[in-house]
């Protein structure tokens, strides 16, 4: 009968040793324990070959993983990047650049929260609609803009602390622009003749300037939402652009950039600015 007894208590003896947890820090560190409890920001362990001590308990921000006695693994992470704090929010914008018509183009723009303190921008440029053109000049083309958002997060985490809206708050975005347009420049030569029969000579004379451009920005802004409808964003960016062009004239005025000013033929440096607005939706 010793075998079966040995066989029993060898038996009872796995089942305690696999009845642990396993936490895995974010400092590296790995501990083998036993759970007691689970709180909604921490959780209660004994240490495993101590189980009369004390009670110790660990924040659940400071934990990377839980490996429970069954097998389950649950990953864990800080509760401002935690996307079940952001599920009934609204994760997609649509905005356009309220002022961009005083240019001479038309922008629309759509937003999508990828994860909680990162979005992504897309931005279609239809040139040529507005009023910020001279009568004589008609220009059409397009540009497209793309961004990458790294919404700013607290110098300092308190626990609990979330974003008050996935698209909320100061960020860093950096841009590429890239966009091709005409612009078609009349100009008026009529005159009086002098000599009889002392007419008006009517005269008009066109030229066409293509031209395409890039450009690579960083960009700093800030983005306001209200009641998860609404928002409001203002922005600000600089960098380099590069332009081609059919004009042969190095002070061509016409060599502009739709989206972003500067970076024509006398210095690489661009700029740009905007003030959007928009609705949020699923």
């Amino acid at each position: 009968m010793k075998p079966i007894f040995a066989f029993i208590a060898f038996f009872f003896i796995a089942i305690a040793a696999s009845a642990q947890d396993t936490l895995y820090k974010r400092n590296g560190e790995v501990v083998v324990v036993k759970i007691k409890e689970v709180g909604l920001d921490e959780l209660k362990y004994k240490l495993l070959d101590y189980e009369d001590g004390p009670m110790i308990s660990i924040a659940k921000e400071n934990l990377i993983k839980v490996v429970y006695a069954n097998g389950k693994v649950e990953y864990l992470s800080k509760e401002m990047d935690n996307p079940e704090n952001y599920a009934g929010q609204k994760k997609n914008a649509i905005k356009t650049d309220f002022i961009s018509p005083l240019r001479d183009n038309l922008s629309f723009i759509y937003e999508r929260s990828i994860r909680p303190g990162r979005s992504i921008e897309f931005n279609l440029g239809v040139v040529g609609v507005g009023i910020g053109t001279r009568e004589w000049d008609q220009s059409s083309g397009a540009f497209f803009r793309v961004g990458y958002k790294f919404i700013k997060s607290p110098d300092y985490y308190l626990r609990g602390m979330k974003y008050s809206h996935l698209l909320k708050g100061g960020y860093v975005r950096p841009d590429f622009i890239l966009g091709s347009y005409s612009i078609v420049r009349k100009v008026d030569n009529s005159y009086y003749n002098p000599l009889p029969p002392y007419n008006y000579i009517q005269s008009v004379t066109e030229s066409t300037r293509k031209v395409t451009y890039g450009a690579i920005h960083i960009t700093l802004g800030k983005q306001w939402v209200y009641d998860d409808f609404f928002l409001v964003d203002i922005f600000a960016g600089i960098g380099y652009a590069i332009s081609e062009s059919n004009s042969d004239d190095p002070d061509d005025l016409y060599t502009v950039a739709y989206g972003i000013t500067g970076g024509g033929s006398q210095t690489p440096l661009s700029a740009s600015a905007g003030f959007r607005v928009g609705f949020l939706f699923k």
